[in-house]
């Protein structure tokens, strides 16, 4: 659009405001009975979504009079009738009669009341998260539904999905304090989806009468901070070309690129995956009715500069982000920027949030003098300092095959972590520590289990010589020692006398609303020897819906294993999620994330003249893994990202350019938290059982599957199987490498920064180069010249492929902690590994230190023939996951077994906790 078109069109737009603004139009009418034709006295007519409207007199009549829009609904209504609408465009006088349909069947407020249950309960406290407002949203606890019993819910099951609906006998009376309005809400149509949701209806605004000057200004501000950012500035601001000076920015949505990885920092992402859209660029079409057709033929991405917001979208950006499409390619708007028809834009992020609590009436019009900066502070700038320090808060939480232990016995353990914003987890911790203490919180024992994906799992066995009584289980990250003791994971871990057992009590399962509903099918097979049982968990949403999740599952003889009351659960645990009010010092300690095994010390020069900061050369074993990292100006120095199991020998020493060792270094000794807080117990009784009671789950007794070998298997090279470093993160092909630019190039690498990164990065830490790995030999702890060097001389069309480790970088220990790029050349692929030459370790100070604890596999598969004696535990999976909703396994079972508990405690795919235990009768 050119500068004179954009001129025109923008006085035509404020002469249609200032003509709208002056002139005065009436609409006058009835409203009858539609069957005996008999005026309706004290009907409401109102023009939908204003504070516009009327009430008809002793004959039914009404006027409406007064600066009105040029295009308007008009809503009857009458308490026992069908509501009635007309859409009019105004020019003067308008007369309109309305005849209503008396309803069928009407309940009274007693009836109404009487058929509400529990379910009904769960269904209107999420229609009022999805119509009224978010439960964050502190204009929430402001608004309330006087009449809530005239709501009925229902679950719809069709040819599509699943859906919930909702109607209304009557229309729902609002009361709404924050924005200072009464709301009559006439409800048509409300669907829930497992994603998704919409409603639809008539709405008339009815403002409070206010004496308080303190509570008008509130309202006021209110009213102008919603309207900030929401749609309807947005597009009015579209509409005067104006887009910029509002403080908006559009963005348009690039293609997906399947090849990178999107990262959370919108410096990265600019002409990536958005690209700036101008306003005078976007097509206006004014419309014969007064409406203008908006032309939005792409995605959208829109960020609001007038405000500050917690973006939990991207990590370097403090304002609120929302999306908007046009599933048309188009929308029509009125002059105020309200859409005509809600359904053609389709919102989404910071726009979407916005529910009736944040609704205003179309009428409303924001002072032109508004201090725009003066509402900037929906949220303060101590909020935005704690939300950047929450953000880094993880928390480990743990499940365990049974409840309580006897010594000797292999206690296994599966979870995952717990983020503020998940967003950040690639970033934060791989190493988790998990305690055992007594009951004076002496550590009795320590293991160490690595972090894969934020999923934890892992076994230990109990000392044979160990005190029966109250245990702690303890688990944390190295990182989360510099923030609160509520953030370090504790359970109660019983340990009994191998006489004794547990007296059982009643099963009861956590109430999860309707939100979830988890289902078990099995199926036996007999055979000479053994029983085989089968398995299958559905795992269906509110709506009846399949859904995915992960989860821990255990299966128990229940005899052995009984119910023990008020067991620790993970929905219990999510509640260190809510957000609670900052804490007064939010200085993070000198506690580090560890991205795999970590060893730090101090070095001393041997000499004055010896530099102030020192590369430190660290070797594990001979030569299994190394790198090099450089002292601080103390003479501290830390390498993590070791990844080994059991004990190493980790060599140490300062090289100079020649190769010669120099001054000593010493470790330091890594310390545990002290125990605060109190101590959790389980509340049980035991009693003495008999000696044919006396099973235990220690692993020596278990036999496991042999292995077998299929034959006229392909042999895969080195090469096929990565050099034995598993599944890449992204991967660029040959055809791709054929045509790809030197941009382009970065831009599929993730290239962080502007620099080489592409691995671990957060505010509080920084990564080296990416290790090269070329035709199987590596190139680690290049300079930035080096790395430019070595990648300059790769031609892409001479490459057959370019593999990329990120999140899966930690099996390449500390060489890889700044991410892997795997280039394989069409000339020079190999079978074998690069060769290393022998570790020299002359020179070199020589330490033994404990890597992550040895795996113990839980023993799921026996021989065929093999009889299965009785166990405690019959089945462990720390991270089972289903697939389209569904989970199944297989296991044999002792003929003598009776009954037996299943227990699964995770999450869905969606974030909900879950812990179900089912009982179940061995016929």
């Amino acid at each position: 659009m050119t500068s004179y078109a954009a001129r025109l069109l923008y006085f035509l737009l404020a002469a249609g405001f200032m003509n709208f603004s002056i002139h005065a139009q009436t609409i006058s009418g009835t409203v009858k009975n539609a069957k005996t034709g008999e005026p309706l006295p004290f009907a409401n007519v109102f023009i939908n979504n204003t504070t516009i409207g009327s009430t008809t007199d002793e004959g039914g009549k009404f006027i409406i009079t007064g600066s009105l829009p040029r295009n308007v609904e008009l809503v009857a209504s009458f308490v026992g009738y069908e509501t009635a609408t007309k859409t009019l465009s105004l020019s003067g006088s308008t007369t309109v009669n309305f005849k209503l349909e008396p309803l069928e069947s009407v309940l009274t407020e007693v009836e109404l009341k009487s058929r509400r249950d529990k379910k009904w309960e769960r269904d209107l406290r999420r229609f009022k998260e999805v119509f009224l407002a978010l439960p964050d949203d502190p204009f929430a606890s402001q608004l309330d539904i006087k009449n809530p019993w005239v709501l009925d819910f229902e679950t719809v099951k069709e040819s599509g999905p699943n859906y919930v609906h909702a109607t209304a006998q009557e229309p729902l009376q609002i009361v709404n304090d924050a924005l200072g309005y009464e709301v009559t809400y006439y409800l048509k149509d409300y669907r829930f989806y497992h994603n998704r949701s919409s409603y639809v209806g008539f709405v008339f605004f009815d403002s409070q009468e206010l004496s308080d000057s303190v509570e008008v200004a509130k309202v006021e501000y209110n009213k102008v901070s919603s309207y900030m950012g929401s749609i309807r500035h947005l597009l009015k601001s579209v509409l005067l070309t104006k887009v910029y000076e509002e403080d908006f920015e559009i963005f348009k949505l690039l293609p997906v690129d399947l090849s990178r990885v999107r990262t959370n920092l919108y410096t990265e992402e600019i002409d990536k995956t958005i690209q700036h859209v101008y306003a005078d660029s976007i097509q206006r079409i004014p419309l014969e009715n007064g409406n203008y057709r908006i032309i939005w033929p792409f995605d959208a991405e829109i960020h609001y500069r007038g405000k500050y917001w917690l973006n939990d979208y991207y990590s370097d950006v403090y304002y609120p982000t929302s999306w908007i499409s046009a599933p048309l390619g188009y929308f029509d708007i009125d002059r105020s920027g309200v859409p005509v028809v809600p359904s053609q834009v389709v919102l989404s992020g910071y726009m979407g949030r916005q529910r009736m609590g944040r609704f205003l009436p179309h009428d409303f019009v924001p002072s032109e003098s508004f201090d725009r900066y003066r509402y900037q502070a929906e949220i303060d700038s101590s909020q935005l300092i704690f939300s950047r320090w929450n953000n880094l808060r993880e928390k480990p939480y743990i499940n365990t095959n049974k409840p309580y232990y006897y010594p000797e016995e292999t206690v296994w353990l599966g979870g995952q972590m717990l983020y503020q914003n998940p967003i950040m987890s690639d970033t934060l911790s791989r190493v988790v520590y998990v305690d055992l203490l007594d009951k004076d919180s002496k550590v009795i024992q320590s293991e160490v289990f690595p972090i894969k994906e934020g999923k934890i799992s892992g076994a230990f066995v109990l000392p044979k010589v160990l005190e029966s009584g109250y245990y702690l289980l303890r688990a944390y990250t190295e990182w989360m020692r510099n923030f609160s003791q509520e953030d370090i994971f504790l359970k109660a871990l019983p340990v009994l006398k191998k006489e004794e057992n547990i007296q059982a009590v009643a099963l009861t399962n956590s109430d999860l609303f309707g939100d979830l509903d988890i289902t078990l099918t099995d199926s036996m097979f007999t055979r000479d020897t053994s029983k085989e049982m089968e398995f299958q968990l559905s795992f269906l949403d509110e709506t009846k819906e399949l859904t995915d999740a992960h989860f821990t599952v255990s299966l128990t003889d229940a005899d052995l294993v009984p119910i023990v009351a008020e067991q620790m659960t993970i929905i219990e645990a999510m509640e260190w999620l809510d957000v609670k009010d900052p804490p007064k010092d939010l200085t993070l300690g000198s506690h580090q994330i560890e991205f795999g095994i970590t060893v730090e010390g101090q070095f001393t020069r041997d000499k004055k003249r010896d530099p102030i900061i020192n590369p430190i050369t660290v070797v594990r074993d001979d030569l299994a893994d190394y790198g090099i990292v450089n002292t601080d100006s103390s003479g501290y120095f830390r390498a993590t990202g070791l990844n080994y199991t059991d004990t190493a020998t980790i060599s140490i020493a300062a090289l100079d350019s020649k190769q010669k060792h120099y001054g000593s270094v010493t470790l330091n000794e890594k310390s545990k938290p002290v125990f605060k807080g109190s101590y959790p117990k389980l509340s049980y009784e035991t009693y003495l059982r008999a000696d044919d009671e006396l099973r235990f789950d220690i692993l020596g007794d278990y036999v496991l599957l042999e292995e077998f070998v299929k034959e006229d298997e392909k042999i895969e090279s080195l090469e096929d199987r990565n050099y034995g470093y598993g599944t890449p993160d992204r991967e660029i092909g040959e055809d791709k490498l054929a045509t790809i630019s030197p941009d382009a190039m970065a831009a599929y690498l993730g290239f962080k920064r502007g620099g080489k990164s592409i691995g671990n990065y957060n505010f509080g830490i920084k990564a080296s180069n990416p290790l090269l790995i070329i035709d199987g030999a590596q190139y680690p702890f290049l300079s930035d010249a080096q790395f430019d060097q070595m990648m300059g001389t790769f031609i892409p069309v001479e490459l057959e492929s370019i593999k990329v480790y990120t999140f899966n970088a930690t099996s390449f220990g500390m060489a890889g902690f700044g991410g892997v790029i795997m280039i394989t050349t069409k000339k020079g692929q190999r079978t074998e590994a690069t060769e290393q030459t022998a570790f020299n370790s002359e020179g070199f100070q020589q330490f033994r230190i404990r890597g992550f604890s040895r795996e113990i596999p839980f023993p799921n598969s026996y021989e065929n023939d093999q009889p299965v004696e009785l166990k405690p535990t019959l089945f462990w999976e720390a991270n089972a996951e289903s697939h389209t909703g569904v989970y199944s396994f297989k296991v044999k079972i002792p003929q003598a077994l009776k009954r037996m508990n299943l227990r699964v405690e995770g999450l869905t795919k969606d974030g909900l906790a879950f812990e179900k235990t089912f009982e179940i009768m061995v016929k």
